[in-house]
């Protein structure tokens, strides 16, 4: 479910953010979005880690390895992927940059609401 969820809202930005130019200029808006995801998303990854969970993704499973900076080193890589393949999409590079932000967080932000609910329902 997660998958699917993270898939539909990149369909949904993706076509959101071909025919607007206002995404150029949205820039500050997407780095703070997916700035607050991923602190959302690291803060419960290692409380549930605390808890004794694991991490299911295997490329923040290893990079956790590493400590709490782990997670956003392996991210600067996907993001540089993601803008290079989006630069290859849309052709313009400033819109490029503010789509993989926003990408980007919304895999954290669904991160972020899986790792809740499972943190919850062991609480109760």
């Amino acid at each position: 479910m997660p998958l699917f969820l993270i898939g539909l809202l990149v369909v949904l930005t993706l076509a959101l953010g071909q025919p607007y130019e206002l995404w150029r200029e949205a820039w500050p808006w997407a780095l703070a979005y997916y700035g607050t995801a991923l602190a959302g998303d690291l803060k419960t990854t290692l409380e549930g880690l605390r808890r004794g969970y694991r991490e299911s993704n295997l490329f923040y499973a290893r990079a956790l390895r590493f400590g709490p900076w782990g997670m956003p080193l392996v991210d600067l890589g996907l993001l540089s992927l993601k803008t290079v393949f989006l630069t290859r999409l849309t052709g313009d590079p400033l819109l490029s940059y503010p789509l993989a932000f926003t990408i980007a967080g919304h895999g954290h932000l669904v991160g972020f609401l899986w790792n809740l609910t499972q943190l919850k329902e062991r609480q109760s």
